[in-house]
């Protein structure tokens, strides 16, 4: 059994969840009680809700996206109703920004912003029976030499069937009005010398199909020219997609 699940609804089964593997590898100590469950948007709920809970979970972590946000809150509502004392602790940018399209009113605790840090916290005092006053919990800005990189949570199947999401970076240096993305204070890279010895390691698995959810893959050429010459120097077929500014 696991009593904290990490789990979302994807668009599709080729699609995984990076965020919740960032969450699952910055649990520390408490990386052992959870488990990352997938599930696509055209399961039934009422499956959904079953698989969940035959876990027994004290905490059960959602990532809600634009596409799922209907779902995630027909599912929250189910687990409620069904198993009243799981605690549901949702993330993602749906649900990390006011005002909300969906109801989460059900939902024990939202967390705003970049969750590895604020989200282990937040396991630790459930576990000390000192819950937070506030639901909504803004996250301070992890810094990212700090924080453990997702990319060994890719089991054999992600590799070998479903695309690898990674990223080199986040923020973006564009205001755009209609974009979650502005929010973001300013761009921040991972530290890249660890970055490639773990895209290295995926390679090396077997992992074909890089996506990288960078907002602007090539801001910075020297910091982006070492990563194409990364894949430059491998042996095609593979596939590697970047969001670029001309």
């Amino acid at each position: 059994m696991h009593t904290i699940l990490l789990t979302t609804l994807n668009a599709r089964y080729a699609h995984t969840a990076l965020g919740l593997r960032y969450l699952y590898a910055n649990l520390h100590e408490l990386q052992s009680e959870a488990k990352i469950i997938e599930f696509t948007m055209n399961e039934q709920i009422q499956s959904i809700v079953e698989d969940l809970l035959k876990h027994s979970p004290k905490i059960i972590g959602i990532g809600v996206y634009i596409w799922n946000a209907a779902q995630s809150a027909e599912l929250i509502q189910t687990l409620k109703k069904v198993s009243p004392e799981t605690i549901i602790v949702l993330g993602g940018p749906e649900a990390g920004y006011l005002p909300h399209r969906v109801d989460f009113s059900k939902a024990d605790f939202i967390i705003s912003g970049e969750g590895e840090v604020a989200f282990y916290e937040l396991c630790k005092k459930i576990f000390a029976n000192d819950l937070p006053e506030e639901k909504f919990i803004k996250a301070s800005l992890p810094d990212l030499k700090a924080i453990s990189l997702p990319y060994s949570a890719f089991n054999d199947e992600d590799v070998e069937h479903r695309y690898i999401y990674v990223e080199a970076s986040r923020g973006c240096p564009f205001e755009c009005e209609f974009c979650l993305s502005s929010i973001d204070e300013k761009v921040r890279n991972f530290p890249l010398d660890q970055l490639l010895e773990e895209f290295e390691t995926l390679w090396q698995r077997g992992a074909r199909s890089f996506k990288f959810i960078d907002r602007t893959f090539n801001l910075n050429m020297t910091f982006a020219n070492r990563i194409l010459d990364f894949f430059l120097s491998k042996e095609p077929p593979y596939f590697a997609h970047f969001e670029v500014i001309p």
